[in-house]
C-alpha cells in the first residue's frame, strides 16, 4: 500500500510531544488528513493517534506509557526501572455488578449509567467472586451472542457478518413495544462497540463493512453492494432481468421487498404487479430498501449510541475492514495464529514447565489441532474473550503463560485433575498429565463445561 513517509514522520513527531498530548494541542491537520485520507499513514501510526487524540487524557498516557515501556524495557529490571521514572496515574475504574439471568437488561442499565464515564468498566457476576477483564470480556461476549440471536440481523450475510434485518420504517417509528426494543437493542450495539473501544476490550461482532458506511456516511452504495449483503436476493434480481414477459408474470411478483410484504418499495406496491418494462425500477428500489431505508431506523438508533460515547471522527482514520479486526481482533479462522511455531513463540512456560517439557509441548500440538470452534471455546475459557487481538497471541497482554498445577498427595494422580485458569493473567495451571491423549481429554471437558462461571479454584 502506498504511505507517505515525510507526512508519516511529521505525525509522530507531533504525538512524540507528551505536552501537546496532555494539553489537547496536538495540531488539528493530524486528524483531520488521517481522517480524510487515511490510506497516507501506516496501520500503526494511526493506532497511536487513535491512542493520542480520540480516547481522553488519561487513556492517551496510559497508552504513552505502555509505547515507552515496550520501546525500552529489555528485561524485567528494566521495565520496572522504567514504571519508577515515569509515574502515570492509573485509570480509575468503575466496577458493576449484574445478574447472568438478565444479561441484556443489566447490559442497558449499565451502559446508560456508566457507558459515558471515563473509567474502565469492569463487570462482576451476582454470586461469583471472579472480577477483572475475565468476566468484563465474558460479559460483553454474551451480551454479543445475544444480540446475534435476537433476531435483529439479516441471514446469509457473507462470512457471517452482520447486517441489519430490513424493517417497515413507519412501524420501527411507530413506537410500537416490539419496535421500541429493536430500536433499544441497536442502542446497546452502539454503547457496547463504543464501550469496547474506549476500552480496548475485544468483542466478537464483525459488523459488515456497509454497515459502518451507512453509521459514517461514507460513499453511496453501487448497484453491486446487494450483492456483498445478500448474495442470493441479488443473483435473484439478475435472473428477472433476463426473463420474458410471459414467465415474469406466472411469478406474481410485486413491489414488495422480498421477504418482507410489509415493506412497499413504492406507496402502492403491494397491489402494483411487475412488468417486464419495470424490472430495472424494482431491483434498484429493492436493493434501496435492503441497504438504505429499510434499515434506516437502525442505523440511526446505532449512531446516536455509539456517539454518545466516541465521536465518529475517531472512527474515519481507521477503513470499514479495520474498524471490524480493532472491535474483533484476529479471526478464530486464522491459521498463522496457530502454527506451533507461532504458538512456540509466544504461549509462556513458567513455575515448573520449559519450553522443553513434555507436556508443555502436548498443549501445543492440541492447541495447533483445533478447530474453529474448538479455538473459540479455548480463548473463551482461558481469557474470557472468544477471539485474539490483532497479531494473535503475540497481541496477548499479559501473554498466555503456562505452568505446572501442584501435584496431589499419594494414591491420586495429575491424571485425576482438571486444569484451571486465572482469566484476569491469562495464566492456564496445568496438571502433568501422563500422555497426551488425556492432556486432550481433560482440556476440551474443561473447556466445555469451565464456561459462563467465575468461581475458586
Amino acid at each position: 500500500p502506498f504511505h507517505c513517509g515525510s507526512l508519516t514522520a511529521m505525525l509522530l513527531r507531533q504525538l512524540s510531544d507528551p505536552l501537546a498530548v496532555c494539553t489537547g494541542s496536538v495540531p488539528p491537520w493530524c486528524t483531520r488528513l488521517a481522517g480524510a485520507c487515511p490510506f497516507l499513514f501506516p496501520h500503526s501510526v494511526r493506532r497511536i493517534l487513535h491512542q493520542s487524540c480520540s480516547l481522553g487524557l488519561g487513556r492517551a498516557l496510559h497508552h504513552a506509557q505502555q509505547r515507552a515501556l515496550a520501546q525500552h524495557a529489555h528485561s524485567q529490571e528494566a521495565q520496572r526501572r522504567l514504571e519508577g521514572e515515569v509515574a502515570v496515574a492509573s485509570i480509575p475504574r468503575q466496577k458493576v455488578r449484574i445478574a447472568r439471568p438478565r444479561l441484556l437488561e443489566s447490559a442497558v442499565k449499565v451502559m446508560n449509567l456508566y457507558g459515558a464515564g471515563s473509567a474502565i468498566l469492569e463487570v462482576e457476576y451476582v454470586g461469583e467472586v471472579g472480577t477483572g477483564s475475565g468476566p468484563t470480556l465474558e460479559f460483553y461476549a454474551q451480551v454479543a451472542e445475544q444480540l446475534r440471536g435476537a433476531g435483529l440481523f439479516r441471514a446469509g450475510v457473507p462470512q457471517g457478518m452482520l447486517f441489519p434485518e430490513p424493517r417497515d420504517p413507519r412501524w420501527l417509528r411507530g413506537g410500537a413495544p416490539a419496535a421500541r426494543q429493536v430500536l433499544e437493542r441497536f442502542r446497546l450495539l452502539g454503547h457496547v462497540l463504543a464501550r469496547c473501544i474506549l476500552d480496548s476490550r475485544l468483542v466478537d461482532l464483525q459488523l459488515h463493512p456497509l454497515f459502518w458506511r451507512a453509521v459514517l456516511g461514507g460513499a453511496p452504495l453501487s448497484r453491486g453492494s446487494l450483492r456483498e449483503v445478500d448474495p442470493a436476493l441479488h443473483a435473484s434480481l439478475e435472473r428477472l432481468r433476463g426473463m420474458e414477459a410471459p414467465a415474469l408474470a406466472e411469478l406474481c411478483v410485486d413491489f414488495t421487498l422480498p421477504g418482507h410484504a410489509e415493506v412497499e418499495l413504492r406507496p402502492g406496491g403491494a397491489g402494483a404487479p411487475l412488468s417486464a418494462a419495470g424490472v430495472e425500477e424494482y431491483a434498484a428500489l429493492v436493493a434501496e430498501a435492503s441497504l438504505v431505508t429499510a434499515v434506516a431506523p437502525q442505523v440511526a438508533a446505532f449512531r446516536a449510541a455509539f456517539q454518545e460515547l466516541l465521536p465518529l471522527q475517531a472512527c474515519r482514520i481507521w477503513s470499514e475492514r479495520e474498524l471490524a479486526s480493532i472491535i474483533m481482533g484476529s479471526s478464530i479462522r486464522d491459521n498463522a495464529c496457530w502454527t506451533l511455531e507461532h504458538l512456540g513463540a509466544h504461549v509462556k512456560a513458567q513455575h515448573g514447565y520449559t519450553a522443553d517439557s513434555r507436556c508443555f509441548r502436548d498443549l501445543l500440538a492440541c492447541m495447533a489441532s483445533f478447530a474453529p470452534e474448538d479455538r473459540r471455546k479455548f480463548l473463551t475459557f482461558v481469557t474470557g474473550a472468544p477471539s485474539l487481538p490483532v497479531g494473535g497471541f503475540s497481541g496477548l497482554k499479559p501473554p498466555l503463560t503456562v505452568v505446572k498445577k501442584e501435584a496431589p498427595p499419594a494414591p491420586l494422580t495429575p491424571d485425576h485433575f482438571m486444569p484451571s485458569v486465572m482469566t484476569c493473567a491469562n495464566y492456564l495451571k496445568l496438571p502433568e498429565y501422563s500422555s497426551a491423549e488425556i492432556l486432550k481429554q481433560k482440556l476440551e471437558l474443561a473447556m466445555c463445561e469451565g464456561q459462563s462461571a467465575f468461581l475458586l479454584s
